[in-house]
């Protein structure tokens, strides 16, 4: 007789909070990416303090443990230049008049910082990698028996969230009104990348935070904390999952009826923020209410694997209906939080998103067996303070200074360029270069011009900031500069073909593409395509990219066993969405293609299979297989044409 969990809890993941398990095949198949091991995980300390988080590459086609191991993002630290340097400055600056007279006061910031570890710290990182696999396989009956020789080939693969991937935690820098930051839009998911920060501090800011540096303060007031994203795989295991999304929805409605969101609303007034603490509470409710049932035969999984697919479950279901709230204004963590996470300086909130869940709960009913190898994400935050990363320059007159603004070495001005994170990662795979053209106009003689290129040798020499410097002179004339830029795309055009001049800022520029990824996510039921005689689904995307509509296929076979297939596409900037058709192909009626649709601020395709394909011979069958004979000779034909008002259209129109 067959030992059932249901219901299962856990100490760590029923403090997880849980609204979908759309996603939980989320992210499998990317082809340069190397999926780790959940069952195969080491953890290690460095001489110096630094944390390692191990896991061996998986074996995709049975459980052994690999010898191959990447190590998690770690040791947040500032970048150095080749002579040493950190690349740290805290520049405080003042004027002969007095503010109210037409002076100045305040300071300037600006560090870059980079994820990784040292060749040193490597070579020991390996050493103490193989004692801990020798100490591991003293147990009787280890896992860790087959691992011969281990090594750590680099980094784990990580993914960041377009937006949401860094944040800056001040009371000072983030307050508008006596400071103004220019940073990275994201975090690297590169190890040695560097990430940019600069600030402009007011007197009262630059005062706030150079007293919480200079005063042997045990911590400053800036912390940095990059967010990130990776795969491990889990074993299949004899199982489904079943959800009630009626039952989840009428639990919400209870929950939210007889509680008050007290100033917590967004902007729009429609989603609602959570606390860590809220969460669980939800969560709770769910599972008191059945709505969500885990069957698993104990008598074929072990209870550590049972328990870390539901753990890690519940976590997909919390990213899946809520968005990570990124609001810089820090809370501390809860107990659960400080248990998962015992170096956790922050807590988790969380954005619930109506038009995810009103989307989710018109499914009604899902049944998810758990019979493959699944990959499922994992998130980590990577924390940095300024407090010890200032210890270590505090002496260095490179890094910290004090000027007089007076100083007639002060008519000269630096135009800083910042390459945004998203651009680097585009160069090489979508983009040649950016050429950038500097204009200022001067009351008399002539005008300031000037231009830098960017490209990946300018990057690898001198990283993603370049700065052109310009002589006042005699010139009286208020107005800042002006700057184009142009970028080089993959197969040698430009765009755009004829650039305007911009407004700059004395601050910086951020230079970001007009193009953005965006990550599209292809699920399907296996089971119910191969018991509708389908081979195959296929999911045609149509979206703007430079102006110009393109197409790209996410085809998703059922004899690859593989259940989502993520794929990421280059859309517009200005664009909300794309326009989409599912293309089946059927054992015996050939093609079958549906209509194309629109999905706006929505990157998940669920293909579920039409009723009426049990019954080949009605019109709707007749219509797509008609159309599927089509396919080939409409790739040319517009789609978007009549969807443009909607995929470009305003945000005010939302």
């Amino acid at each position: 007789m067959k030992t059932i969990i249901t219901h299962v809890k856990t100490t760590t993941s029923k403090r997880i909070f849980t609204w979908i398990v759309c996603s939980f095949f989320l992210i499998q198949g990317l082809e340069a990416q190397v999926i780790l091991d959940s069952q195969n995980k080491v953890n290690i300390s460095l001489d110096d303090g630094v944390e390692i988080t191990l896991f061996g590459k998986a074996k995709t086609r049975n459980n052994r443990f690999s010898s191959e191991y990447y190590y998690l993002p770690t040791n947040l630290h500032l970048s150095k230049r080749e002579d040493g340097t950190p690349e740290f400055l805290f520049l405080k600056y003042t004027s002969e008049n007095r503010v109210d007279a037409g002076g100045a006061q305040g300071a300037l910031m600006h560090f870059l910082m980079e994820w990784g570890l040292s060749s040193e710290q490597k070579a020991e990182a390996q050493e103490k990698l193989k004692e801990k696999i020798k100490e591991l396989n003293k147990n009787r009956g280890s896992k860790y028996r087959g691992v011969r020789n281990p090594v750590i080939v680099g980094a784990a693969d990580v993914t960041v969230e377009d937006g949401k991937s860094f944040r800056i935690i001040s009371s000072v820098l983030t307050d508008e009104g006596i400071a103004k930051v220019v940073a990275s839009g994201n975090a690297s998911p590169i190890e040695g990348n560097k990430i940019a920060v600069a600030a402009k501090l007011d007197k009262t800011a630059a005062q706030l935070l150079a007293a919480t540096f200079e005063e042997n303060r045990s911590i400053t007031d800036v912390s940095i904390e990059l967010s990130f994203k990776y795969n491990v795989l889990f074993p299949a295991v004899d199982g489904k999952i079943v959800i009630d999304w009626k039952k989840i929805e009428k639990t919400f409605e209870k929950f939210e009826s007889r509680y008050s969101h007290n100033d917590r609303d967004t902007k729009s007034g429609s989603d609602d923020r959570y606390s860590y603490s809220e969460v669980d509470s939800i969560y709770n409710a769910v599972v008191e209410s059945k709505a969500v049932d885990f069957q698993i035969d104990k008598n074929t999984t072990d209870d550590e694997t049972a328990d870390k697919i539901v753990e890690s479950f519940m976590n997909v279901f919390t990213e899946a209906l809520t968005d990570r709230d990124t609001d810089s204004r820090p809370t501390p963590p809860s107990e659960e939080e400080k248990a998962q996470n015992p170096n956790a300086r922050y807590g988790s909130r969380y954005i619930y998103n109506r038009t995810k869940a009103e989307k989710r709960f018109q499914r009604v009913r899902e049944v998810y067996h758990l019979k493959y190898r699944t990959a499922v994400p994992k998130y980590m935050p990577l924390t940095g303070n300024l407090g010890s990363w200032y210890d270590a320059v505090k002496d260095n007159p490179k890094c910290i200074g004090n000027i007089n603004l007076n100083d007639p070495f002060f008519e000269h001005r630096d135009i800083n360029l910042i390459l945004d994170i998203e651009a680097e990662n585009m160069f090489g795979q979508e983009v040649n270069y950016v050429t950038i053209n500097i204009r200022k106009k001067r009351n008399q003689g002539n005008d300031f011009e000037d231009q830098v290129t960017i490209d990946r040798n300018y990057l690898k020499e001198k990283g993603i900031r370049a700065a052109l410097t310009y002589a006042r002179g005699e010139d009286k004339n208020p107005e800042t500069y002006h700057y184009k830029m142009q970028w080089s795309l993959r197969g040698g055009k430009l765009f755009p073909e004829n650039p305007e001049w911009i407004v700059g800022d004395w601050e910086g520029v951020t230079l970001a593409t007009p193009i953005t990824p965006r990550l599209i996510e292809l699920e399907a039921d296996l089971d119910e395509l191969s018991s509708n005689d389908i081979v195959r689904v296929t999911a045609a995307i149509r979206y703007y990219k430079f102006g110009q509509e393109v197409e790209t296929n996410i085809p998703l076979t059922v004899s690859k066993e593989q259940a989502l297939i993520p794929l990421t596409i280059f859309t517009d900037r200005d664009t909300k969405g794309y326009a989409y058709r599912l293309i089946y192909t059927h054992k015996k009626e050939g093609k079958l293609a549906l209509p194309w649709e629109t999905k706006i601020n929505d990157n998940y395709i669920y293909a579920s299979v039409p009723e009426e394909f049990q019954d080949t011979e009605s019109e709707l069958v007749k219509e797509a297989k008609k159309a599927g004979k089509e396919v080939i000779n409409t790739v040319k034909d517009s789609v978007l044409d009549k969807f443009k008002d909607l995929i470009k259209g305003n945000d005010e129109n939302n």
